[in-house]
């Protein structure tokens, strides 16, 4: 590239620019100054916007466009950042192993659980949908049931640690993939 060329314009392709909209993005819940963007791929008004933002707060020159400096200080506060990041905490909404989720219970883990189960539901026919309702009601045991039986766990209805790690470690599977 020569040390003139434009990385990151309105001509460029929407790769690059979805790659540094995802830089911005990430650099704005870093810098409150920054705006956020969403990255679409299109070099539009509010990606524009946030390359000044960001060239501004840096003492460079703003241009809205992101020119070789620009763009390596992008990069390089991007990589800072990333490697700054704690690994994501998840939630826990159980909290002992020895909780086992049956009939009758209710409250937020068993609203989660729902929740996970549902989605399972939209994969799994045999797995019925149930009301996001927090209670562990007929539904929810049904649903707990077939999964126990897709998961090759004892069919008892209850969310015991086993049920529930086979869940979580399933549903997060489907999460990574998108």
């Amino acid at each position: 590239m020569a040390n003139d060329e434009i990385p990151v314009s309105y001509r460029t392709h929407s790769g690059n620019i979805r790659e540094l909209q995802t830089y911005l993005r990430e650099i704005s819940n870093a810098y409150s100054d920054v705006r956020p963007v969403y990255p679409d791929g299109v070099y539009g008004k509010s990606t524009a916007g946030a390359v000044s933002d960001y060239q501004q707060i840096k003492g460079l020159p703003v241009t809205g466009e992101a020119d070789r400096a620009t763009w390596e200080a992008i990069a390089d506060d991007y990589y800072d950042i990333m490697a700054n990041l704690k690994e994501q905490t998840g939630i826990i909404p159980l909290p002992s192993a020895d909780i086992i989720l049956a009939s009758g219970d209710s409250g937020t883990a068993v609203i989660i659980f729902q929740a996970m189960l549902n989605t399972l539901s939209g994969l799994y026919l045999n797995i019925p949908p149930n009301t996001l309702n927090g209670i562990f009601d007929d539904d929810t045991v049904r649903a707990v049931t077939e999964f126990q039986t897709i998961a090759g766990l004892p069919p008892t209805g209850k969310a015991d640690i086993r049920t529930r790690n086979a869940l979580t470690g399933l549903f997060n599977a489907i999460a990574e993939q998108g």
